[in-house]
């Protein structure tokens, strides 16, 4: 499998793979930006991604995010849509600083992780009454949410 990936912005860096047995490709960003106590920003990487079908592009935060830079990524993950590819297209890393201090992150500093994963398009089909009669306690029951 191969995947296409345009430099938006010629000085983007290309996800790399730390070691020969990650998971996840590296994402970098893309220039160096300021993050205040509580703000909300998105990291550019300069990249547009070209997932091919069935592996869906997957943006998750590197582990160290939070540990190191008491930054998260709002949304926790974020999904790729296989045409979300265009000229003005961009994967930029949405984060929040929950830290008390000011953060940098330094140009091509790793922000992120792009996991391709295999992914199915069921058809979606309406029935009339539940498909199972009892039930397992709802919200918040084991395996009810994530």
């Amino acid at each position: 499998m191969k995947v296409r990936v345009w430099k938006k912005d010629p000085r983007a860096k290309l996800p790399e793979k730390s070691t020969e047995q990650s998971v996840g490709y590296d994402l970098f960003a893309l220039e160096e930006i300021s993050i205040e106590p509580g703000e909300f920003t998105l990291i550019r990487t300069g990249l547009v991604i070209k997932a091919e079908p069935p592996y869906a592009l997957f943006i998750f935060p590197r582990s160290s995010l939070f540990k190191n830079k008491g930054l998260i990524m709002p949304n926790s993950a974020g999904i790729i849509d296989f045409d979300y590819c265009g000229e003005e297209d961009e994967i930029k890393i949405p984060v929040v600083n929950l830290g008390k201090n000011r953060v940098v992150i330094k140009a091509y500093e790793k922000i992120a992780q792009a996991i391709f994963i295999k992914v199915g398009n069921p058809e979606i089909e309406e029935i009339s009454e539940p498909p199972k009669k009892s039930s397992r306690g709802g919200f918040g029951s084991t395996g009810g949410y994530l």
